[in-house]
């Protein structure tokens, strides 16, 4: 291992001990009396965007906009005969966005709903913790050895089959009608959201746990927050789109990327795992 990620290591090692003391010590009421607790609003942006910056996701959208793009590069005639171009970037990749929210919010009101039927008892607690921190530290494990042993990214049996079916929308992509391109992303879509569950699945259970111990008047009040969470998890996607659009131009997400994307939001789904395993009321102060 590179003597910078053995510093890294050792770093986040000592940050992380250091935030199990502190957190097993803190006072609620002490963070309150200080003004130091996070809005639940804030807290839903916060875990909703770093869970936005995925790299799965991200990989397969520009993938395929890199595709869409190098098909688009052809003779002027041809691109005139086909109207491949701009419009057909936002076309595909909005497209891919609205099926990848509809997916995550039909997946986060599930988990939403199990949780209020069970209720936040402390085994769920520990169950949603211990999530946490074995997701976190695999997700951590990315940066120092990729794709080495447990992963929780798209797994490498299900890339063939994934890359078979954009290598297929090449054709639709430079031949086929518009609504036989929103159909094959759609398709793409929905295929994509099964095989990148594993690689995303652990930030909607922290946060629909955490949701679900909020006493609120209405029902309506969680689905809001849901609502809001899935706007801000798009929004990464939604600048990929709007980047690869406006230049027409645009490279897939490198391998260096994923790592570090990876290791800052295994850090932070850690450090959240620790808090609701030692001091869930540290969590629990958000209004």
């Amino acid at each position: 291992m590179e003597k910078s990620k053995i510093i890294i290591a050792l770093l986040i090692i000592i940050g992380l001990i250091g935030l199990f003391f502190l957190a097993k010590q803190a006072s609620p009421e002490t963070f309150k009396e200080l003004g130091l607790n996070l809005s639940l609003p804030w807290f839903t942006f916060i875990i909703a965007i770093i869970d936005g910056f995925n790299p799965c996701t991200l990989w397969v959208l520009t993938f395929l906009l890199v595709l869409l793009i190098s098909v688009s590069e052809t003779p002027e005639a041809e691109q005139a005969r086909y109207g491949a171009g701009r419009k057909r970037i936002f076309i595909v990749g909005l497209t891919f966005v609205s099926v990848i929210f509809i997916v995550y919010f039909m997946f986060m009101t599930a988990w939403l709903n199990i949780f209020r039927y069970i209720g936040f008892i402390d085994p769920l607690r520990i169950m949603i913790a211990s999530v946490a921190l074995i997701a976190g530290a695999i997700n951590c494990k990315e940066f120092f050895a990729f794709r080495k042993g447990i992963t929780l990214m798209i797994q490498e049996k299900h890339k063939p089959l994934l890359m078979q079916k954009i290598e297929k929308m090449k054709e639709v992509i430079r031949y086929g009608s518009l609504p036989a391109l929103i159909t094959a992303s759609v398709i793409l879509a929905l295929f994509s959201s099964l095989v990148e569950l594993p690689c995303t699945a652990g930030w909607p259970i922290i946060y629909t746990g955490v949701l679900s111990a909020k006493v609120f008047e209405g029902t309506i009040s969680f689905y809001i927050y849901l609502l809001f969470y899935n706007l801000i998890y798009i929004i990464p996607l939604s600048a990929v789109i709007l980047l690869f659009g406006w230049f027409f131009k645009g490279k897939k997400i490198s391998k260096e990327q994923t790592q570090i994307i990876k290791l800052i939001g295994g850090v932070i789904m850690i450090a959240l795992g620790i808090i609701l395993l030692v001091n869930p009321g540290l969590l629990m102060l958000m209004e």
